[in-house]
């Protein structure tokens, strides 16, 4: 694993999905991962389904958490961007997704604390999207992430049954949302 301060290849590590094992939300990561190994990022997905976390609960240590929880947050350590992505679920962001999310308190005590200096692209899938990237957005902006201006919806259809995007324009937005989050994090990527 490249130590993001050694002049390593950007890492970008995607946060999300769903409890469904044909996770739209997942495969609008994997499309945005697949974008950000092109354009030469070590590429890392957390996927929440995989990541099977109980509630959480602060009270708990870390060793009371299964051993999915530990690699996240080094993970999220070693990243120098982050991708997150929910689908719409009554209206907003899952309970699968928040509790990911609510776990990253863990960092509160690293230096530089929580997601600081990190740089952070959204994305939201099904209707009720702008509803979605608003949580994601309060969420990531509190734990100190740099938002990329680039935010992506994506209806429930804008796949194809190999995960495919289908819709160009949403492609080209995908696109320079990652583009965002590679070349901002190569900016300020600590030397």
């Amino acid at each position: 694993m490249a130590d993001r301060r050694n002049g390593g290849a950007i890492r970008i590590l995607g946060i999300g999905g769903s409890m469904r094992s044909n996770s739209r939300s997942r495969a609008a990561l994997q499309a945005a991962l697949a974008m950000a190994h092109e354009s030469g990022a070590t590429t890392t997905l957390a996927d929440v389904r995989e990541l099977n976390l109980p509630v959480f609960n602060p009270e708990l240590p870390l060793d009371a958490y299964p051993p999915s929880l530990a690699w996240l947050l080094d993970e999220v350590r070693a990243a120098d961007g982050i991708l997150f992505c929910s689908p719409t679920y009554h209206g907003t962001i899952t309970g699968a997704v928040k509790n990911v999310l609510d776990a990253l308190d863990f960092l509160v005590d690293d230096t530089p604390s929580y997601l600081t200096g990190k740089v952070a692209g959204l994305m939201a899938v099904g209707g009720g999207a702008a509803n979605v990237l608003n949580a994601l957005y309060h969420a990531v902006r509190a734990f100190d992430a740099i938002i990329v201006p680039t935010i992506v919806a994506l209806p429930q259809n804008a796949f194809d049954e190999q995960s495919t995007v289908l819709n160009p324009s949403i492609q080209r937005r995908l696109n320079r949302m990652v583009t965002q989050v590679v070349d901002l994090s190569m900016k300020i990527r600590p030397s």
